[in-house]
């Protein structure tokens, strides 16, 4: 695991429980990690990648992906031929 996947773990709200699945967590202990990642966040210097991003770009996006037609035992070339599939438009 690597700390973009403990990150979303952490920030996920469908273990508090639903109508399907029972609560594995409690809101406060969620709202605790939540305070502690944020803490964090300010002390390394990288809070303010939230705010360039939600307050001052407001660009959306509608992203297509075109189907893959082919594999490529190279993995680097593989991602790259992926990643030529998406088309962007800006809306």
């Amino acid at each position: 695991m690597n700390h973009g996947s403990v990150k979303r773990l952490l920030q996920n709200r469908h273990y508090l429980g639903d109508e399907f699945y029972p609560a594995i967590i409690d809101r406060e202990m969620i709202d605790a990690a939540e305070r502690e990642r944020r803490r964090r966040s300010t002390r390394l210097g990288r809070d303010n990648l939230k705010r360039t991003f939600s307050d001052e770009i407001r660009i959306q996006n509608e992203f297509t992906m075109g189907k893959a037609e082919k594999w490529i035992a190279d993995l680097f070339a593989q991602a790259e031929y992926l990643y030529s599939l998406i088309k962007v438009r800006e809306v």
